[in-house]
């Protein structure tokens, strides 16, 4: 039997405190969808570093992503497997409230650079980014980002990675990236 995602209100009218056991099991499952919502994917570094060439002062899309965990908790697809687009975007099953998590641990083939890392949604750059200065470039630098985003049903989510100056290949070798709606 489907289920259907219910808004705070609907929930708390329909699993109101009873005695007489009124709450039905359609409730149960729309209140379980209504909680549980869409998790999109988790994507990461599969195996050897992957480089992501000619990274300069505009953003550039993280598309070296080789090994894909496409996991779904969606109860309304009844747990069917998210998919990865081929430009390495991650489509929100339903509007709400997602927590995105980002990681990365790379090396830069320039010295002395700030590089930047910022989650873009339908192209334009979100309000969360994350920095880090690499001042030899063989050195690996980390970093991790997390922060809650609000979106709307069919939004599209990508990472780039820019650099202060000049142009650099970032070698990544490790990344992991994941959205899940808490809300």
């Amino acid at each position: 039997m489907a289920q259907t995602e219910r808004d705070n209100v609907v929930n708390r009218t329909n699993l109101a405190d009873n005695t007489a056991g009124d709450i039905s099991e359609t409730d149960m499952r729309d209140a379980l969808a209504s909680m549980m919502g869409y998790a999109s994917l988790v994507l990461s570094i599969g195996s050897a570093p992957q480089d992501l060439t000619n990274v300069s002062t505009s953003p550039v899309l993280i598309d070296v992503y080789d090994l894909i965990s496409a996991q779904s908790v969606d109860v309304n697809t009844n747990g069917s497997a998210g998919v990865l687009s081929p430009t390495f975007d991650i489509t929100f099953g339903s509007t709400g409230i997602y927590q995105l998590q980002f990681f990365a641990s790379f090396s830069l083939s320039q010295n002395n650079r700030l590089v930047t890392f910022t989650p873009h949604i339908n192209g334009s750059p979100g309000v969360i980014q994350v920095a880090r200065f690499v001042a030899t470039g063989g050195d690996t630098g980390v970093v991790a980002m997390m922060g809650h985003i609000p979106q709307t049903a069919g939004n599209k989510l990508d990472m780039r990675v820019e650099i202060d100056s000049g142009t650099a290949t970032v070698t990544f070798l490790a990344a992991i990236l994941s959205v899940f709606r808490v809300g």
